[in-house]
């Protein structure tokens, strides 16, 4: 494989996608199967994102942005967030050597970034030494997943997609 850094950046953010795909469903599950384990969001981080980017348009161009427009965004931006792990890990790890080490210490710092630095900064969730075990220790195991997901798929990307 020719060494590209618009094709790593390109396999990583597909990869990044297909494991923001499992996270979302792994969450999905762990709200339906056990909801009081969950962690204590406040509030949507990618409703927050978007009325923060909001706040700094004029008052008039605020009152234009469609409702439908604004859920569609903020969901995009949980969507954002996982494909953007992917493509920096792509770029800063073109060779991946161990798939679960690897993808498991990406999740690691997918979940550090959000649970131990900008939801809290944000106020949007209470800081984890406040929070129940299980409130820890599943979304820890659940992004381990996402990056291990993320690293399998552009593994398999990067040895089969001729491009």
């Amino acid at each position: 494989m020719k060494n590209n850094v618009w094709k790593q950046l390109a396999f990583g953010a597909v990869a990044g996608f297909a494991g923001t795909v499992v996270i979302q469903s792994l969450l999905m599950a762990h709200q339906k199967v056990s909801p009081e384990t969950m962690p204590p969001i406040n509030r949507d981080p990618g409703e927050f994102m978007l009325s923060q980017a909001k706040r700094a348009l004029p008052a008039k161009a605020q009152d234009r942005v469609p409702p439908k427009l604004e859920a569609a965004s903020a969901k995009l931006l949980g969507l954002g967030y996982g494909v953007t792990f992917g493509a920096v890990y792509a770029v800063a790890r073109p060779k991946t050597k161990r798939v679960v080490l690897e993808g498991a210490l990406l999740g690691l710092a997918a979940w550090a970034a959000g649970y131990l630095g900008w939801l809290p900064g944000a106020r949007l969730m209470k800081p984890i030494w406040k929070q129940k075990p299980a409130q820890v220790a599943i979304p820890i195991a659940e992004h381990a997943l996402y990056g291990v997901a993320t690293v399998a798929g552009y593994g398999w990307l990067k040895d089969h997609v001729k491009v």
